[in-house]
């Protein structure tokens, strides 16, 4: 659900891994997500090109991870969508 729409970010990025092992593959998507909706909160209370960046880059991570186990193939339209996404329109 917060893939198709722009959410919250954070100016502070943490570091957030898409190299998903087949063995953890479904706590590390959660992680992920966890991150996701965490920057879509600070976003939706401050919303910037630094925060809109960071939801941005974090709902491409999370698609990227979904790809690794397996599940890419159900995020083809939101990966297009943050791909395209302009976060300068917070300017």
């Amino acid at each position: 659900m917060l893939l198709s729409v722009p959410a919250a970010f954070v100016s502070c990025e943490e570091e957030e891994t898409t190299d998903v092992s087949n063995d953890a593959c479904l706590d590390q998507l959660e992680t992920l997500s966890d991150i996701l909706y965490e920057k879509t909160l600070v976003f939706s209370n401050n919303a910037t090109p630094s925060t809109c960046s960071a939801v941005r880059t974090a709902a491409l991570n999370l698609i990227s991870a979904a790809e690794d186990c397996g599940y890419g193939y159900l995020y083809t339209e939101q990966t297009q969508f943050w791909l395209d996404y302009d976060c300068s329109v917070f300017d």
